[in-house]
């Protein structure tokens, strides 16, 4: 028996029917359920203590989490380590770096995708921030991905497609990076940036997206980044950029000063590589901690059974 690849997917949202239908379909579908994380998981169950974190002009700590838009088992597992990471380290901000919503609408698997996992966070007054991704807008601006967009933007209350925040000493720039929201001609949203990052203040600088600069996972690095984003944020010393997109993690070495991070391992994996870039890659679910004490950066990638697959530390940018 032979299905494509749509068929999998459907028969993996009704999981439990399907497999009951029979062994031959279940041998076919079990496969595919495992990669996609349409396995049905248990949402964490514990209780936080509520704005238990630390933020000071010179101290902050938050998550990054990219392409965690399953429901499914991993997306779960994942989700609990960093309920579990807030109780003995907290933070006060997550950063979505997109793909926060697979198999539908995010007005209809809202509670799925975002509530069930998230509820301990929630409950502790934790904050969300979204970086738009291709799986939330179909990648191209179109009249159901701005539908799209609407939803992830009132639902999570954020300010709009881009705009920055201020997490203690770090300015953090959320980009829309879908198509042409970033890399289109004219963009308007590069100007943007690029006004922003001038007027910025604060110690550290952040840019969180979707679609990595620089990747050696499946898709790769993102076409036009190099030419028209790179150089803004070159120009304006920026410290670190966080992307997913692909589904697994990598740090680059410093390119003109900036660390580049690739965390989409919130609920599944693909194969990646090494590039001449690369400092550190590895195929694993995963999100990113960061820690900023003054001029120093601490980043932590975290496995979902508290793991430490990567630490590193970045030291704040002088002269700028």
């Amino acid at each position: 028996m032979s299905l494509n690849r749509r068929q999998f997917l459907a028969a993996g949202l009704g999981a439990a029917g399907t497999l009951a239908t029979g062994v031959g379909l279940g041998a076919h579908v079990l496969p595919v359920l495992a990669r996609e994380d349409l396995i049905p998981g248990q949402a964490p169950d514990m209780t936080l203590a509520p704005a238990a974190w630390t933020t000071t002009a010179d101290h902050v700590s938050f998550v990054a989490l990219g392409d965690n838009g399953s429901g499914g088992r991993q997306a779960m597992a994942v989700a609990e380590q960093m309920a579990r990471t807030y109780r003995n380290r907290p933070y006060g901000n997550v950063v979505l770096l997109g793909d926060i919503c697979y198999y539908g609408k995010f007005d209809d698997r809202y509670q799925d995708v975002f509530v069930r996992p998230m509820s301990p966070l929630l409950d502790a007054d934790v904050t969300f921030d979204l970086a738009i991704g291709n799986h939330d807008d179909a990648l191209r601006h179109s009249e159901t991905g701005y539908e799209e967009i609407e939803a992830e933007v009132t639902l999570l209350d954020t300010p709009g497609r881009y705009y920055s925040q201020t997490y203690g000493p770090a300015d953090v720039f959320l980009l829309d990076s879908s198509i042409p929201g970033l890399f289109g001609p004219d963009s308007e949203q590069l100007e943007w940036l690029d006004d922003t990052l001038a007027s910025a203040t604060s110690q550290w600088r952040i840019v969180a997206m979707h679609h990595p600069p620089y990747s050696s996972g499946r898709h790769g690095s993102t076409p036009r980044a190099e030419e028209v984003l790179v150089p803004i944020l070159q120009r304006h010393k920026v410290d670190l950029v966080l992307a997913g997109h692909d589904h697994h993690y990598e740090r680059t070495v410093p390119l003109d000063g900036i660390t580049y991070v690739v965390s989409g391992g919130g609920c599944k994996t693909t194969k990646v590589g090494r590039s001449d870039f690369t400092e550190v890659a590895k195929r694993i679910l995963e999100f990113l901690h960061v820690e900023i004490d003054g001029d120093r950066l601490t980043g932590t990638c975290i496995q979902p059974q508290g793991q430490i697959a990567d630490r590193f530390e970045l030291r704040a940018r002088e002269g700028r």
